[in-house]
């Protein structure tokens, strides 16, 4: 179980890495499907929002290197990331489909997180069960 963590947490760090840089560094036509040119606003605010999924990512590899002392922080790394999908669900529905790239990646932002969540308690319940025998 601890592994199946770790391996979530070290695979969102390598994830947030590549498209963070990819957005920090080619703006706004560098999301995946992007084929005009957008506003300055627009390239501005996801440039300065990439640095935060930079850090969300770089939060997951801390915590999984030491997951044992810090894996309190799995149900706040799940929240983020599920309200992530609620994010993009909001603008599909506001703005429109952002195209099946996007719209998978919002199936993975709601289905991860509770997968995280689920071994996380269950791990946490192991913990219990082995001290109190």
């Amino acid at each position: 179980m601890e592994s199946t963590l770790k391996y979530i947490l070290y695979t969102i760090f390598v994830v947030s890495l590549i498209t963070g840089l990819n957005i920090l560094i080619g703006g706004a036509l560098a999301v995946p499907g992007a084929t005009i040119a957008v506003q300055a606003q627009i390239d501005n605010e996801l440039r300065f929002f990439s640095m935060f999924w930079l850090a969300y990512g770089g939060f997951c590899f801390w915590t999984g290197r030491n997951l044992r002392k810090r894996n309190h922080f799995i149900p706040l790394i799940a929240l983020v990331f599920f309200l992530g999908g609620v994010g993009r669900l909001f603008s599909t529905l506001m703005v429109g489909s952002p195209g099946s790239f996007l719209l998978g990646a919002m199936i993975v932002e709601f289905v991860l997180p509770l997968v995280m969540y689920v071994i996380y308690k269950k791990q946490k319940n192991n913990e219990f069960v082995t001290v109190t025998n």
